[in-house]
């Protein structure tokens, strides 16, 4: 039975193999033998640093951060109306980053989106404050008011847009068979059917409406996407 060594002497035996190596032999011995650990602890390092710079960096930082559920149109990040908003706003994007994403799709009149990752990810961008607005078909978005995730256009921080928009407000109505702590209507987004969403951009085909996330704290940011989409 081969006498088992320990690390000091296995290493003093791999030292004396790799000696007598010329250095390419050597490099293919220890890829060879030991690629697995080599992966391992480059893994290891790479890791680490993902994890450092990530952790200093922080999260990131938003200038707007947007929505367009329920479309297959190409208007994510770098996309035309992307650009267009971004040469409208004037914002430093080496400061903060604009944010769209067409990546959500659920409708919150089948069962309440319940087991819909889309929607748990709507709900977990609105409960951090990061999302500011999302868009969708009119009779999509009323309904989603029920979620309490949807700024009230009520609220006294609204006071200037429900104003400027006092004639498109979408308002959500609770059920009288549904148990809710909201038991009034209330304005929950704006009819933009013809804003350049659709006209231009045609992000949906026919109709769209605009609620603001009930977390946002960048209504300033709102107003700039809402004066962009009406210009």
């Amino acid at each position: 039975m081969k006498k088992r060594l320990s690390f000091r002497e296995w290493l003093e035996e791999e030292r004396t193999k790799l000696s007598g190596m010329s250095l390419g032999k050597a490099v293919k011995y220890i890829w060879q033998y030991y690629w697995i650990f080599i992966l391992g602890i480059i893994g290891v390092i790479w890791l680490a640093w993902f994890l450092v710079t990530h952790l200093l960096a922080g999260a990131p930082q938003y200038w707007i951060y947007a929505v367009f559920a329920n479309s297959m149109a190409n208007a994510g990040n770098d996309s035309r109306v992307w650009r267009d908003f971004a040469a409208y706003s004037g914002y430093d994007l080496n400061e903060k980053r604009i944010e769209f994403s067409t990546n959500m799709y659920f409708d919150y009149n089948r069962n309440q989106a319940r087991g819909n990752e889309y929607y748990n990810n709507f709900v977990a961008l609105t409960d951090t404050g990061t999302l500011d607005l999302i868009t969708m078909m009119p009779e999509q978005l009323a309904p989603l008011g029920q979620s309490g995730r949807l700024l009230s256009w009520d609220l006294e921080e609204c006071k200037a847009l429900r104003e400027k928009y006092a004639d498109r407000l979408i308002w959500y109505t609770p059920p009288e068979d549904i148990e809710t702590e909201i038991t009034e209507p209330i304005p929950v987004g704006i009819d933009i059917s013809d804003s350049l969403l659709v006209t231009k951009y045609q992000i949906y085909p026919e109709s769209a409406a605009l609620g603001i996330a009930s977390g946002s704290t960048r209504l300033d940011a709102v107003e700039v996407f809402l004066n962009f989409i009406f210009e």
